[in-house]
C-alpha cells in the first residue's frame, strides 16, 4: 500500500503543479480508471498535460490450476508533453511517463478436495492462505497519440488518447510456515515463478482514454 500512496502523492504533485498555470481542465475515463487532469500549451505546437486517476475491483487469476482471489487496484498519474504536428488539428503524439500504483493482492482458493496447489505439490488447506502481491513500477514510461489539449478555442471539447506504458511487474508470493511441512523449498519456488510468468504479459500496458475537456 506504500507504494500505492507514494505513486498519489507524486501523480498530486505533478497534476497540482500542471493546474496552477492551467489553460484547461479535464475529466476522463478508461483503461486507467476515472480521474482528473489539467493542461496548458508552451507554444503552438506544444504543451503540457497532467492527471490523476483509478479505481478498484475484485480480480480472480488462474496460475497453473491454481485459484487465486484478490483485489485489483489502479491509482496512477502522469505527467506528458504533447507535441501537435499539423497546425490545423487537435491530433498529437504524446510521450511521458506514467506514475504508477498499481497493484494485486490475492489469496491463494482451496480446489475441490480442500487442497492449495503450491508448485507441482498439493497441500491440506489447515492454515491461512498462500498469498501473492504484482506491482508495476513506480514510473513507466509512455509513448501514445491523442486528440485534444491544443488551445484552440474557450469552451468545451473532447479528448482521446491511445498508447502503451512499459514497465516489468514485481511479485512477491508468501506461504504461512505451516505449509513447509507438506511441501518443498523448490515447490514455493516454482509457484512464485509461475505467477511471475503470469504476471510478465503485462508488461506492456494498453492505454485508452476518452474524456471532455473544459478550456478558460
Amino acid at each position: 500500500m506504500n507504494q500505492a500512496r507514494h505513486a498519489a502523492l507524486a501523480a498530486a504533485i505533478a497534476l497540482f503543479a500542471a493546474s496552477a498555470g492551467a489553460q484547461e481542465v479535464y475529466v476522463q475515463g478508461g483503461s486507467l480508471g476515472a480521474g482528473i487532469g489539467a493542461s496548458m500549451p508552451l507554444n503552438s505546437w506544444a504543451g503540457v498535460h497532467a492527471e490523476l486517476e483509478g479505481f478498484g475491483l475484485s480480480h480472480n487469476v488462474n496460475v497453473d490450476g491454481n485459484q487465486y482471489d484478490g483485489r485489483l487496484t489502479l491509482l496512477q498519474g502522469g505527467l506528458y508533453l504533447d507535441l501537435f504536428p499539423f497546425k490545423s488539428s487537435g491530433f498529437r503524439v504524446t510521450t511521458g511517463v506514467l506514475i504508477n500504483g498499481d497493484h494485486l493482492d490475492a489469496d491463494a482458493v482451496p480446489n475441490a478436495d480442500g487442497n492449495y496447489k503450491i508448485g507441482s505439490s498439493y497441500v491440506p488447506a489447515v492454515g491461512p492462505a498462500p498469498s501473492a502481491e504484482a506491482s508495476l513500477p513506480h514510473a513507466m514510461p509512455y509513448l501514445g497519440i491523442g486528440y485534444g489539449h491544443k488551445p484552440v478555442s474557450k469552451g468545451f471539447g473532447l479528448t482521446f488518447d491511445l498508447g502503451v506504458a512499459y514497465g516489468r511487474p514485481r511479485v512477491s508470493y508468501n506461504v504461512p510456515e505451516i505449509y513447509t511441512l507438506f511441501t518443498t523449498q523448490a515447490n514455493i519456488d516454482q509457484e512464485e515463478q509461475n505467477i511471475t510468468n503470469k504476471v510478465n504479459r503485462y508488461r506492456v500496458y494498453p492505454v485508452a482514454q476518452i474524456g471532455v475537456t473544459y478550456r478558460f
